[in-house]
C-alpha cells in the first residue's frame, strides 16, 4: 500500500491503508469526511465534502470507487449533490430520521436506509446510531491498524480553535468553547433524552473502546486516555 499512499500526500490523511480508511478535511478544513473499505472493494463516504478539488477525487480513486455516499445527519449534506453526480451508482444513505430533511433539502436525490450499507460492511466496522438523536445521527467505529478508531459526526466536538469575529463570540455565547466536549447544540436541540444518550456512550465505550478519535469537527485524539477523556465528556454532558 505504501504507493497509494505516496499518492495522497496533504489531501486525505490514511489511517489504515489495508483497511482503506481515510479522511479529509473540507468547508476551510473545520470539517472532517471519512471514506473506508467495504468488502466488494469499493468504498463508503461518510458527510462526502462540499468543494472538494479534482486532485481530491483522483487521490481517492486509488482507493477505490464510492459505493455509498452517507448522509451522516440531517444536517451534514452539502456536498451530497455533487458527489451523487460524480458517483451516479453510489446509494445516498442516511438514518431514517434524517430522511424528511434531507428531502426536503435535495429533492433530486434518492435516500435509502442504511441497511444495504451495513449489509455490505467489512468485519470489523459497524455504524453506532444514537437512539435519542432526532436528526439521525450516525457514527463509525472502525478497527485499524493504530487500534479501534471512532469517526463522530456531531455528537463530540475536539476543535482546536473556534472561528475568529462576531461567529466565534456567537458560538462562545452558545456554550462552545475548544477542546474536547459535547456539542451543546446537539445535547440541548437534538437529543430526546440526555441521561439516556450519556448511558448510551457509556456502553458503547464499554463495547468497543476506542484508541483514535476522529471527529467530523476538530483535532484527533490518539493513545490509551482516549476511552477515559470520552467517557468524562460524556459524563459532564
Amino acid at each position: 500500500m505504501e504507493h497509494l499512499m505516496s499518492a495522497t500526500p496533504d489531501l486525505w490523511e490514511v489511517f489504515d491503508p489495508d483497511r482503506r480508511v481515510l479522511c479529509a478535511r473540507y468547508g476551510d478544513g473545520r470539517v472532517r469526511m471519512l471514506a473506508f473499505g467495504l468488502r466488494d472493494g469499493g468504498l463508503a463516504v461518510v458527510s462526502p465534502g462540499a468543494r472538494m478539488s479534482d486532485a481530491h477525487f483522483e487521490a481517492l480513486a486509488a482507493w477505490g470507487e464510492p459505493r455509498f455516499l452517507v448522509a451522516p445527519n440531517s444536517f451534514h449534506n452539502l456536498g451530497l449533490r455533487s458527489w451523487a453526480k460524480r458517483f451516479p451508482d453510489a446509494r445516498v444513505v442516511a438514518h431514517e430520521r434524517a430522511h424528511k430533511r434531507l428531502r426536503k433539502r435535495l429533492p433530486s436525490l434518492e435516500f435509502d436506509g442504511l441497511e444495504s450499507l451495513v449489509a455490505a460492511l467489512p468485519d470489523g466496522v459497524r455504524l453506532m446510531c444514537p437512539p435519542q438523536a432526532k436528526q439521525g445521527e450516525v457514527w463509525v467505529s472502525l478497527i485499524t491498524g493504530q487500534g479501534t478508531a471512532w469517526f463522530v459526526t456531531d455528537g463530540i466536538l475536539n476543535e482546536a480553535h473556534l472561528p475568529p469575529g462576531a461567529l466565534g463570540i456567537v458560538m462562545r455565547v452558545l456554550g462552545f468553547r475548544t477542546g474536547l466536549m459535547t456539542n451543546p447544540f446537539f445535547k440541548r436541540l437534538f437529543l430526546t433524552d440526555k441521561a439516556a444518550h450519556q448511558a448510551w456512550v457509556r456502553d458503547e465505550l464499554t463495547r468497543d473502546p476506542p484508541s483514535v478519535f476522529i471527529p467530523c469537527h476538530g483535532e484527533v485524539l490518539r493513545g490509551p486516555d482516549v476511552v477515559g477523556k470520552l467517557r468524562a465528556v460524556t459524563d459532564a454532558a
